[in-house]
């Protein structure tokens, strides 16, 4: 009787669309939910995050370790990313991190620093804008 219970349970919590480890990166982030003060962000649980300027969670998707390698854009991962797969993240700890995977707030100081690299960027020729749409004139 408890088994049957426990199944009902499972079957009423919805999978996240990011469940079906086939769909490329882009295809499964296209639609995620973001902020324009917010960040996105890779928990060590594998599971991608949308927050929002305060550190909220706006939305998430699970990666697997192909998404995940993807995502980072290195040929070696992390080692606190090594074997990680957050198809296996409840839907729960989707929308309710770990404290270590909520990103901290940037201080004072650190957007000085950002402005001051940024600047030195600029001198030396590079852009550090983010790209914007074309638009028609």
């Amino acid at each position: 009787m408890a088994d049957q219970a426990q199944d009902r349970t499972h079957a009423e919590v919805p999978l996240s669309p990011s469940s079906d480890n086939e769909l490329p990166l882009g295809e499964l982030t296209k639609d995620l939910k973001s902020s324009l003060d917010g960040i996105w962000a890779l928990g060590v649980d594998g599971v991608l995050r949308s927050f929002d300027g305060e550190r909220n969670v706006l939305d998430a998707r699970r990666l697997g370790p192909a998404q995940i390698r993807e995502y980072v854009g290195l040929e070696v991962l992390p080692d606190v990313l090594l074997g990680v797969d957050g198809r296996q993240a409840s839907e729960w700890d989707m929308y309710h991190p770990a404290a270590e995977d909520i990103p901290r707030k940037p201080t004072g100081e650190d957007r000085a620093r950002t402005r001051r690299h940024n600047e030195e960027l600029r001198r030396q020729g590079y852009s550090c804008d983010n790209p914007r749409p074309a638009t028609a004139k």
